[in-house]
């Protein structure tokens, strides 16, 4: 297959899809069938008497949310140092700990509904081999402590070369241990690792998750939740007063219209009232494809991920390599699938993507084979790939994910953007946008839309 993933294989399929039939009123419409648009639903109707219905343009959880790496982790795609830089410290640390919070709103969803996708939950590593990479991970670290946001441990190979050289400023912020100890825990033989960073991560299928989550909501909620699917949305038209959406199979008019896509879509948005949002909203959004690949190993290793930044890696657009071991859920026999990601493309404004046809090129997987080889020591020497897959992840331009209301015209909302790195993000995203629809009015945070020609008020 040009695109297998072991996430949506491990799916039941036991709901029924229903599409659109006929014109449709509600209070609150969900655009986007992922971890996003499952999680946001949850939420409003848990806290609020609202009818929301739940679009999605294909099946759930088949986009963005059954082609990911399943890694569950709370850094962003952009460095903390550059985020205090944007938005000052305090929104800054308050926007991290807001997605760090987020593991307990996922525990808090899968306790209530007793969702019974395993849930993994440990230390992972990052391993780091140059100079430049350590203090950027120590200046993050004494903004954490600034902040007071917890910290990680970072550890240091007990090295001269390296100890000398690194500046009396970031004293307390590390630990020296010996080169073995830290190759060990990044499971490698490669020699150019000089530290590694400590830090709480997980994995989950997030498709298998969405799904259970989607049946559960249809069971407690069925007179103020529907679900369709196979009903792709072409246009959201804002008025005054509220929005339409224009599907091929009908309009379905709302009060509030949630979008929790990958923001690359074809959805074109006009707003009534004037100001174009269309436009901003589709420059906002850069689209890129991530190749990844997994196995299935004899071994019964305990879960873990790592990621590894070799010499090249210099600025955050550099692509790095991250595997995933986790429990393989199927079968008798306990074994362990292990997941590999790092290749990637940035997909051309207003192009199309097809995750079906779409081919896996096959430098994707030599760059992940020999990668591996070099780096990752429990790697088979004749492996056989049992999962090749690829995915289209929306990322906002300036590496922040974005939640709150259009400043434009607020029967418009958006939850999306990977950056954070997904699911945690979505999870927490889907919390904020329930209370805010609730009339909570909250305070401004680095995930607020902003558009100078419109203001939200105060």
């Amino acid at each position: 297959m040009m695109n297998n993933s072991p996430w949506i294989a491990q799916l039941r399929f036991k709901r029924v899809c229903k599409q659109l039939e006929s014109d449709f009123e509600t209070d609150v419409a969900v655009v986007g069938g992922g971890i996003a648009g499952l999680a946001t639903a949850f939420f409003i109707l848990r806290e609020s008497d609202k009818k929301v219905i739940l679009l999605e343009a294909d099946k759930i959880a088949h986009g963005a949310t059954g082609h990911n790496a399943g890694q569950l982790v709370t850094y962003f795609e952009r460095h903390f140092v550059e985020l205090v830089e944007e938005f000052g410290l305090k929104l800054a640390a308050e926007g991290q700990a807001s997605v760090e919070s987020a593991w307990e709103l996922l525990e808090g969803i899968m306790s209530e509904t007793n969702i019974d996708v395993p849930l993994h939950r440990f230390t992972g590593y990052a391993g780091f081999s140059t100079l430049e990479q350590l203090f950027l991970r120590l200046d993050e670290e004494a903004l954490r402590a600034q902040a007071g946001l917890r910290t990680h441990e970072i550890l240091v190979a007990d090295d001269p070369l390296i100890l000398l050289r690194i500046p009396d400023a970031y004293a307390g912020l590390y630990k020296v241990v010996s080169r073995e100890n830290i190759a060990d825990l990044l499971e490698t033989n490669a020699t150019h690792y000089i530290a590694l960073k400590a830090s709480a991560k997980g994995c989950m299928n997030s498709a298998l998750f969405c799904e259970q989550l989607a049946e559960w909501l249809e069971k407690l909620y069925p007179a103020r939740f529907t679900l369709l699917e196979k009903t792709p949305v072409q246009h959201v038209r804002l008025t005054h007063s509220n929005a339409v959406l224009e599907c091929q199979q009908g309009n379905v008019t709302t009060e509030k219209v949630v979008l929790c896509t990958n923001g690359f879509e074809s959805i074109r948005i006009s707003n009534e009232r004037g100001l174009d949002i269309d436009g901003r909203f589709h420059e906002c959004i850069e689209g890129t494809i991530g190749y990844m690949g997994g196995y299935i190993s004899d071994e019964n290793h305990p879960p873990v991920a790592i990621s590894y930044f070799d010499p090249q890696h210099v600025s955050r657009l550099d692509p790095y390599t991250y595997l995933t071991r986790r429990p393989h859920e199927r079968g008798l026999q306990a074994r362990n699938l292990i997941c590999i990601g790092g290749p990637e493309i940035g997909l051309e404004d207003k192009a199309t993507y097809d995750r079906n046809a779409h081919p896996y090129p096959g430098e994707a997987a030599q760059t992940i084979d020999s990668f591996m080889k070099k780096n990752f020591r429990g790697y088979p020497k004749n492996v056989a790939y049992d999962f090749l897959w690829h995915g289209l992840m929306g990322y906002t331009k300036n590496g922040v994910r974005l939640i709150g209301f259009e400043p434009c015209n607020h029967h418009l909302l958006y939850n999306l953007g990977c950056n954070g790195v997904g699911l945690l993000p979505s999870i927490y995203g889907a919390s904020r946008i329930s209370r805010l629809i609730g009339g909570e009015i909250l305070p401004p945070s680095m995930f607020d839309v902003r558009d100078k020609r419109c203001f939200l008020p105060d």
